[in-house]
């Protein structure tokens, strides 16, 4: 059985074809984006082939993204030659690409088992400047989505290993580092979006 990061790398044209050909694939970034400074510097966490780090860009921000398929990325930095795009874990150390003004996390988070979401805000504290932003995406449900991970490709097992959380359970996760704020609206039902806060503006 092949995993999460295998699965992104076998399947990253799909998603390509996908991201690149809706310019609505996030109806809520322009809303998000209004929120930084103009201009400001802004990662695509768990970017993908980066056609959210492409929109961001484009809407004249300093745009980076983060993802650990190598896959995905060729894809990203063959589309967005002006744009950095660097591979590791959202749940590792990346306080290597510097401070941010704002952290786009697009789904990122359907991958993270619920015990390990305060990881994930620990480390996206560390690169969000005080006052900065987050909006998370996140499957609306509780745990594992067996329905939802487990996929068959040319013969071969992939569990993408999708996880479902409720709202309170990311919020909660969030405490001491980020304050939540709102949930942007969003016109797919089972999908939220968090819009949070890094503490000590």
């Amino acid at each position: 059985m092949k995993g999460v990061q295998e699965y992104y790398d076998k399947t990253a044209a799909e998603w390509a074809a996908e991201g690149y050909g809706d310019e609505a694939y996030l109806p809520c970034l322009d809303e998000f984006l209004s929120l930084l400074p103009p201009g400001g510097r802004v990662l695509d966490l768990c970017c993908g082939a980066g056609y959210e780090t492409g929109r961001i860009r484009a809407r004249g921000f300093e745009a980076l993204g983060l993802d650990f398929s190598g896959g995905s990325l060729s894809i990203a930095r063959a589309r967005n030659p002006d744009i950095p795009f660097f591979q590791g874990d959202m749940l590792g150390d990346y306080s290597q690409v510097g401070m941010v003004d704002g952290i786009l996390l697009s789904a990122g988070l359907v991958h993270v088992e619920t015990a390990r979401l305060p990881l994930a805000f620990e480390q996206m504290a560390k690169v969000a400047r005080p006052g900065g932003w987050v909006l998370a995406s996140i499957r609306e449900g509780r745990g594992k989505l067996a329905e939802w991970s487990l996929r068959e490709i040319d013969g071969e097992q992939y569990d993408r290993n999708f996880i479902a959380h409720t709202p309170d359970e990311v919020v909660r996760a969030a405490e001491g580092l980020f304050s939540y704020c709102r949930e942007l609206p969003t016109d797919m039902p089972i999908w939220r979006q968090l819009l949070f806060r890094r503490e000590g503006a």
